[in-house]
């Protein structure tokens, strides 16, 4: 496959992964992510939504079952090592090394310009703290971005992301432990980083994912429910309960910071 490989399809049929005790972890899975949509998978911990990351990355094979991509005029290819150039994961937490910020971003893009970077930082909401920094992109951090707050280590991550520029994006619960005004500048980078991609997104907070074109509910390592956002809640199952329970831990918590007032 060439780089150039766009408009690139996720198909996972019949996907059977299990570990040592043969217990399966995903079971009979079906699973589609079309080109240029957004396809969010959500679902309580320990479900499979780690296994299924893994499956997209190459990283787990399943027994049973095809995990694959195509391109937009079917030419097909197995999920492997060597497809995952073709994406670009920005997962929850922390992903920053040590070193100088350019040298973060050059990690995906070796011969990224000055100017490329400056670019990818603006979209990814960043510069406006990066050029305040001592030595602005030239300025060192360390392990785990230490010295950046959590929310300027993942718009970073998101930059990286943008540099790559490649045409599947997983977001893994990207914003779980972002506080309010970071999470509003990670949300306008992710709508930068998903123009005219693949993205799939593990979500952890259900109002990043009311706009998605399909949303798969995992339960038990299987597809429980599938659909849109209207769509689920309108089934009162599983997803219609997480969203009924979702939203009283935003209305719990919006009460607790107006009683601290």
């Amino acid at each position: 496959l060439e780089k150039e490989y766009k408009g690139i399809t996720i198909e996972l049929k019949e996907v059977n992964i299990h570990y040592k005790d043969g217990e399966n972890v995903i079971h009979r899975g079906d699973f589609i992510a079309n080109a240029g949509e957004i396809t969010a998978v959500v679902g309580p911990s320990g479900e499979g939504k780690t296994t299924l990351i893994r499956v997209l990355l190459g990283l787990l094979h399943p027994m049973e079952g095809r995990a694959e991509l195509k391109n937009a005029e079917g030419i097909k290819c197995r999920l492997s090592a060597g497809t995952r150039e073709f994406f670009s994961y920005v997962p929850q937490g922390n992903t920053i090394f040590a070193g100088s910020i350019a040298e973060n971003m050059r990690m995906v893009k070796e011969d990224a310009t000055d100017e490329e970077i400056r670019e990818v930082l603006e979209m990814a909401c960043a510069y406006d703290f990066v050029k305040k920094l001592p030595k602005g992109m030239e300025t060192v951090v360390g392990e785990k971005g230490s010295g950046l707050s959590e929310g300027q280590a993942q718009r970073l991550a998101i930059a990286r992301a943008l540099l790559k520029n490649a045409p599947v994006l997983i977001l893994d619960e990207a914003t779980a432990f972002a506080d309010p005004d970071n999470e509003v500048l990670a949300q306008k980078a992710f709508e930068n980083l998903s123009r005219n991609k693949t993205v799939i997104m593990i979500a952890h907070r259900l109002s990043t994912i009311t706009g998605a074109d399909r949303i798969y509910v995992l339960k038990d390592g299987k597809i429980a429910e599938e659909g849109t956002h209207e769509e689920l809640t309108k089934q009162n199952g599983i997803y219609t309960h997480m969203w009924k329970e979702y939203n009283q831990s935003v209305n719990w918590k919006v009460g607790r910071r107006g009683e601290s007032v």
